[in-house]
């Protein structure tokens, strides 16, 4: 059996090096309680109807957690990930054809002052 589909898109972003410096999760986002810490969080958000032999389309939400007063790195991680994924949009077989969808929206502040980027994707994948 394949891992579902955000863990592929985070084993993906992880080979490519996206990651690197961020704490990665899946699900849900835990916060660690320590101000330095990054993190992004991939969840499954939604597709296509998944049938037997056919292809379908797997949303993934990749929310982008940045460190307390860290707004430029986590501004840097999103541009190098839209940047990665429009080049290679093949790049990792059990993920199919990945695609951004949104664009990158307006980010959020979290109480904490940690800034949030909610990215969207689009995971084409047949079996």
């Amino acid at each position: 059996m394949n891992p579902p589909m955000h863990t592929r898109v985070r084993n993906n972003f992880v080979d490519a090096g996206l990651t690197a410096g961020f704490i990665t999760q899946l699900l849900v986002w835990n916060d660690t309680g320590k101000p330095a810490d990054k993190m992004i969080v991939f969840r499954p958000n939604g597709g296509t109807p998944v049938r037997n032999g056919l292809g379908a389309q797997y949303f993934i939400m990749v929310d982008v957690v940045g460190a307390k007063g860290g707004n430029a790195a986590a501004d840097t991680a999103v541009q190098a990930i839209i940047d990665h994924v429009q080049q290679n949009p093949m790049a990792d077989n059990c993920v199919g054809y990945l695609e951004n969808l949104g664009g990158i929206p307006a980010p959020v502040l979290t109480d904490e002052g940690r800034l949030v980027y909610r990215l969207q994707f689009v995971a084409t994948f047949g079996d």
